[in-house]
């Protein structure tokens, strides 16, 4: 079991508890040698003319796939819960962290850290092992250093992503006055281009009553009462009694995940809804005879999208066109930590064959615009395996 159960102490800022070891203790020592050896045995695999990775480095990656707004300590707790968990008793009671809690919402909320744990296990080489030395300071700083490095690099999505909106934005008639790339203060419900894209599909922007209401925040008319906006739909328009339709399709969603994961470049060559890139954005990065540098995603070891990438970058589109003068977890009574679990239910949390089948087929949907050439390949491989199942 790790040693991060228990909560944060003013002594311990990480979140990381450990049991009190002394300087002789051959525990701690096997452990330290265990984690040494594992980072040897890492930089061995760097080859001879490469720098092993930081673990600043290693934790990039952290915010982008595995949660955006949980903290390390916190997964790590509750991987242990459920290891506890395996060695009681069948008839033994286990008491609820709170008890008045929605049960059906804590589990949800356990079962999606709990999948972020076994993404952070994947993403993070070493991290089990890390996490067996029994030095508190080393696994506060281990643990800090990867969290330093997942805000570093959202940081720098973020500076990335505002410039590259204000850019596509500034290139359709329809932006008056032009959008500085700079700065967000004007951007919002302020702004007409802005605030369409934020206003949710129940309400009809060019309605100069309703966006007037819309901007005073009158009474049933919250802009912030919906995560179905406009800047998430295909042409920016939904149906409010199928909200599905169209969900999670906008083009510049796309261009948002095509710009983090990729490359500025990639994004641009997608320029509308319709003309969206198909069959260039993985493909003309992986296979570019120019290519010299690797991209965001092939460092990540990222193959195809997933629901947690997504989530990502809708949150950064969706925050980077508001007003907001820095990174927050809530904005004029938006949500965004809602935003996101909201998004990563939508394909994980799904109730039912047919909202399945419905999730798999957007999911599906993403990865021919991100991935084309690799989802044809997967395509025309299964057709082969098929037809020689059929004739055997």
């Amino acid at each position: 079991m790790n040693s991060l159960n228990t909560a944060v102490t003013p002594s311990n800022s990480s979140g990381l508890s450990q049991r009190d070891q002394s300087p002789e203790d051959p525990s701690a020592e096997v452990a330290r040698l265990k984690c040494t050896i594992a980072e040897l045995h890492g930089n061995l695999n760097t080859g001879p003319n490469k720098r092993p990775t930081s673990t600043i480095t290693m934790g990039r990656g952290i915010r982008r796939i595995v949660a955006l707004f949980t903290e390390i300590p916190k997964l790590v707790r509750e991987s242990d819960r459920r290891e506890e968990l395996l060695t009681q008793d069948d008839d033994e009671d286990q008491e609820d962290d709170n008890p008045s809690c929605d049960t059906t919402k804590l589990q949800r909320d356990r079962d999606q850290m709990y999948v972020a744990y076994q993404q952070l296990c994947l993403l993070v080489p070493n991290f089990k092992t890390n996490l067996l030395n029994t030095d508190p300071v080393v696994v506060s700083t281990y643990i800090s250093s990867l969290t330093r490095g997942s805000n570093d690099a959202r940081g720098d999505d973020i500076n990335k992503v505002m410039k590259a909106v204000a850019n596509w934005l500034n290139q359709l008639p329809a932006t008056t006055p032009p959008i500085n790339p700079e700065d967000r203060s004007m951007r919002g419900l302020k702004h007409d281009t802005t605030g369409w894209l934020l206003c949710p599909i129940e309400f009809n922007w060019d309605d100069e009553v309703v966006r007037a209401n819309l901007r005073e925040g009158a009474e049933g008319f919250n802009v912030s009462s919906s995560f179905f906006a406009r800047c998430f739909y295909k042409n920016g328009t939904g149906d409010p009694q199928d909200v599905e339709k169209n969900f999670l399709r906008g083009y510049l969603l796309i261009k948002v995940y095509l710009a983090i994961f990729f490359s500025p470049s990639s994004a641009n060559r997608i320029t509308d809804d319709e003309h969206d890139g198909s069959g260039s954005p993985a493909s003309s990065t992986s296979g570019s005879s120019k290519a010299t540098k690797s991209t965001v995603a092939q460092r990540m070891h990222l193959e195809s999208v997933t629901p947690r990438s997504i989530a990502y970058a809708a949150v950064l589109l969706h925050f980077l066109l508001t007003d907001a003068a820095h990174w927050k977890t809530t904005h004029n009574g938006f949500g965004y930590e809602h935003l996101y679990n909201f998004i990563i239910d939508f394909f994980e949390d799904v109730d039912g064959d047919r909202a399945k089948e419905r999730a798999d087929t957007l999911l599906q949907w993403w990865n021919k615009k991100v991935f084309p050439v690799r989802e044809a390949a997967a395509a025309n491989a299964l057709a082969s395996i098929n037809k020689l199942k059929v004739q055997r």
